[in-house]
């Protein structure tokens, strides 16, 4: 468990509990530590247990402590409140098992006598089984905690569904209708005048533009989803600027896209999250790869790699498998090169993901061309148009006719 993470659930118990709570776990947790160490140096285990996972065992008694102690000093409501700021803040270290073990103890503790707090749990698990790739049950959450936010008529929890909803669509290829979703999103948070979700379904718009080629028109919906945040929300805030700098790379104005990266990941190291900068350490690998900077980038991805292997987010692994095969193909290492552009084969092909896998059969393409395996890259690099075909990225399509030339 993420030490920090465990730090944030004692504040938030803390908060709602009161300091006499932190003390009497501070305490426990000393006495516990204390006997437990003693039997550790006194009695032969059964397996090696290395520091390591002293530890992480420590921590975990601690957060089940925190977690279970908290509902003797609690009421019902109260207790609900505190598992769903406990499960929201595991989605933002990663912690996306633990989370879903405690949002679903939040659903069992609430009833069905809240609606909204139903829904606002629902969407929470539907976020977390997005950012692990289960998107047919974070549909399943999404569409239910939409249902009863219409039947209460929570106008802004139906916005936050709708762009939800949007991008759970995007991942799984259903671009047309994910971005029916975002409009549809955008409309109503206009209407209710909600700047944080004016942002986020702009930023989502932009995302699509980006991913079909349509950079100009990726920048213009970023730069308003920027007016619209106006800095209120810095994990919001961090997410528009890693979507312009992904745009910026793939203009090729490294520079730019960089200094995005970096305020990204400036705000990131102030809310804590994880996810995020795991998120900026994949770009930032990528464009250091693309400018040859391959020891710099092979530091970058092994750390992305590390957070998204723990979290469970299998896109994003694929991901950094791809950069690792773009690192080792301009090394020469093809064989190496090869095995790794497989693997992320292999995991957008199961997850069904178009746009990812189209960019990086295109990166197969140009190793087989580097290896004189002309018939190899004609297959793969048109397998590559294919499936940017799906998504409507014409602009793509024509860059990679341009670069392939014959081989098309």
């Amino acid at each position: 468990m993420n030490k920090q993470y465990l730090f944030e659930v004692l504040e938030l118990a803390e908060k709602r509990c009161g300091v006499e709570f932190s003390h009497k776990l501070l305490r426990l947790r000393k006495e516990r530590e204390r006997i437990l160490n003693n039997v550790w140096k006194k009695e032969p285990l059964p397996e090696e247990l290395p520091i390591y996972r002293k530890d992480i065992i420590l921590r975990d008694i601690d957060f089940d402590t925190i977690v279970y102690h908290a509902a003797k000093y609690l009421g019902k409501t109260d207790y609900t409140g505190l598992l769903y700021d406990i499960g929201g803040s595991a989605i933002n270290y990663g912690e996306f098992k633990r989370g879903k073990e405690i949002l679903h103890i939040a659903l069992k503790n609430t009833g069905q006598k809240n609606k909204e707090i139903v829904a606002n749990i629902l969407r929470k698990l539907g976020n977390i089984e997005f950012y692990t790739n289960d998107f047919r049950a974070a549909q399943k959450y999404f569409n239910r905690s939409l249902k009863l936010f219409t039947q209460i008529d929570n106008k802004v929890g139906i916005v936050s569904i709708k762009n939800v909803i949007g991008a759970a669509l995007v991942e799984e290829g259903n671009f047309y209708e994910g971005e029916i979703h975002f409009i549809q999103a955008r409309k109503m948070a206009e209407e209710v005048k909600v700047p944080e979700m004016i942002a986020k379904a702009n930023m989502n718009l932009g995302i699509i533009y980006n991913m079909r080629g349509l950079y100009k028109d990726a920048i213009k919906c970023y730069q308003k989803a920027l007016d619209a945040n106006l800095g209120q929300d810095p994990e919001l805030l961090s997410n528009i600027y890693m979507n312009f700098a992904i745009t910026y790379k793939f203009t090729q104005s490294y520079d730019t896209s960089t200094e995005y990266l970096d305020k990204a990941l400036e705000l990131i190291r102030k809310t804590n999250n994880r996810y995020q900068k795991g998120l900026v350490y994949l770009a930032k690998a990528e464009i250091a790869c693309l400018q040859g900077e391959l020891s710099a980038s092979t530091a970058l991805v092994t750390s992305a790699f590390a957070i998204f292997s723990e979290s469970g987010d299998r896109l994003s692994t694929a991901e950094a498998y791809k950069i690792l095969g773009m690192i080792n193909r301009q090394s020469k290492n093809y064989d190496i090169s090869l095995s790794y552009f497989e693997n992320s084969r292999r995991i957008y092909e199961k997850i069904t993901n178009p746009i990812n896998l189209a960019e990086t059969l295109v990166e197969m393409a140009k190793l087989y061309a580097d290896t004189g395996e002309k018939s190899l890259a004609k297959k793969t690099v048109n397998l590559a148009i294919r499936n940017f075909q799906k998504i409507g990225a014409d602009s793509k399509v024509e860059h990679i006719k341009s670069h392939f030339g014959d081989l098309v």
